[in-house]
C-alpha cells in the first residue's frame, strides 16, 4: 500500500486532469451507476464535531474507496477538517492506497465545478468573484482558471486580512495570470461578475438575485443544509438548476433540487444548455467524486513510484 501526502496529490494531478477524470467518470456512471450510499455521520452530544464516512464501489478500474472526515466547528475562528481516503482492489480487497483527504476533497470539489461551469458558463466570461478566503476557495479559483479566460478575479471575505493573504498565496501560483482584487464588500465582489464561486462556512444566504449580473453562473460549494444554502430563493427560484446527485443534493440541500439536472444529464444531451440568464450548480459532494479522483491518484503514484510504500504483515 502507498501512503500518498498532499504534496504527492497535487504533484501527480493537475487540475486540468481532474476535469476530464470527472467528465469520463460522469458520462460512463450513466449507463453504469457506481454504487455509492449514502454518506453516515455522527456527532456527539452537545459538540460541534462531526465525523463522516463516505464509501462507494466502482468506475472503470472497479475500485472501493472510502473516505472518512472529521469536521470541527470552533466559532469565530476558523473551522477545521482531517479526513483520509482509502483505496482497494474491488476484486481481492488489498488495500492500495492511503490518500491524504483534504487536498483530494478541494481538488476534486473544485474540479467538479469546473466541469459544471465549461457547461454552463458564458464561453467568454472572464470575471470571477469568488466568495471566501480559505483553501476551497484558493482551489475554487484555480479551476474557474482552468476553464474559462479569466482576466479578473474580485475576492471577499468578512474578515480583510485574510483577502490579502488569500491574495498573496494566489499571486504565488503560475495558474493563476488573472488581476486579483479585494472587494470591500460583498456587492462590490459580485458587480460584473459572469461566475461566481462561494466557499463560505456562512449558514444564512450570502447571494441575491438583485446583486448579479444578467448572465451569471454561480458554484455554490461552501455550508449548506436541508433549509439554507450560500444562494437565496430569489435566484434558486428562477435559475438553472445543476447537481452532482439528484437524491443527495434533496436530502442534503434542500427540495427546490428536484427540478435540478445532474452532471451525468447535462453531458448526455445532444445540445448542451445555454441558460439566458442565471444557472446554479448546488454541490453538496459525493463519494463517486472521490473515486474518481482517488482512482486516478492511486494509478498515477503506482506508475511513478511516489508516495511511501509501506508493507503490512
Amino acid at each position: 500500500m502507498r501512503i500518498i501526502n498532499s504534496k504527492d496529490v497535487r504533484a501527480l494531478v493537475t487540475m486540468a486532469d481532474a476535469v476530464a477524470a470527472l467528465r469520463d467518470g460522469y458520462r460512463a456512471s450513466v449507463a453504469e451507476p457506481a454504487l455509492v450510499p449514502a454518506r453516515t455521520i455522527i456527532s456527539p452530544p452537545g459538540s460541534h464535531a462531526y465525523l463522516g464516512a463516505m464509501p462507494a464501489f466502482g468506475g472503470t478500474a472497479g475500485k472501493f474507496v472510502v473516505k472518512v472526515a472529521a469536521l470541527h466547528l470552533h466559532d469565530p475562528a476558523p473551522a477545521t477538517m482531517h479526513s483520509l481516503v482509502t483505496v482497494q482492489d474491488g476484486v481481492t480487497g488489498q488495500f492500495q492506497a492511503l490518500i491524504e483527504g483534504n487536498s483530494l476533497t478541494s481538488l476534486r470539489t473544485a474540479a467538479t465545478a469546473a466541469l459544471v461551469t465549461d457547461l454552463l458558463a458564458p464561453a467568454d466570461a472572464g470575471t470571477v468573484a469568488i466568495i471566501g478566503s480559505g483553501a476551497q476557495a484558493l482551489s475554487q479559483l484555480e479551476a474557474m482558471c482552468a476553464v474559462r479566460p479569466i482576466r479578473r478575479a474580485q475576492i471577499y471575505s468578512r474578515n480583510a486580512a485574510n483577502v490579502q493573504a488569500f491574495i498573496q498565496r494566489c499571486a504565488a501560483l503560475k495558474s493563476m495570470q488573472c488581476e486579483l482584487l479585494a472587494a470591500p464588500n460583498l456587492r462590490n465582489a459580485l458587480e460584473g461578475a459572469e461566475i461566481v464561486c462561494t466557499a463560505t462556512t456562512s449558514e444564512t444566504p450570502l447571494i441575491e438575485a438583485d446583486a448579479l449580473a444578467a448572465r451569471c453562473h454561480i458554484n455554490a460549494v461552501g455550508n449548506h443544509t436541508d433549509e439554507s444554502i450560500e444562494v437565496g430563493r430569489s435566484v434558486l427560484d428562477h435559475a438553472f438548476l445543476a447537481v452532482e446527485e439528484r437524491a443527495a443534493a434533496i436530502r442534503e440541500a434542500g427540495e427546490f433540487n428536484r427540478r435540478a439536472l445532474e452532471i451525468g444529464e447535462l453531458l448526455t444531451r445532444s445540445v448542451p444548455p445555454a441558460p439566458a440568464g442565471h444557472s446554479v450548480f448546488v454541490s453538496v459532494g459525493t463519494a463517486f467524486q472521490d473515486l474518481c479522483l482517488a482512482t486516478l491518484i492511486q494509478q498515477r503514484a503506482a506508475q511513478a513510484q511516489a508516495g511511501q510504500l509501506i508493507e503490512f504483515a
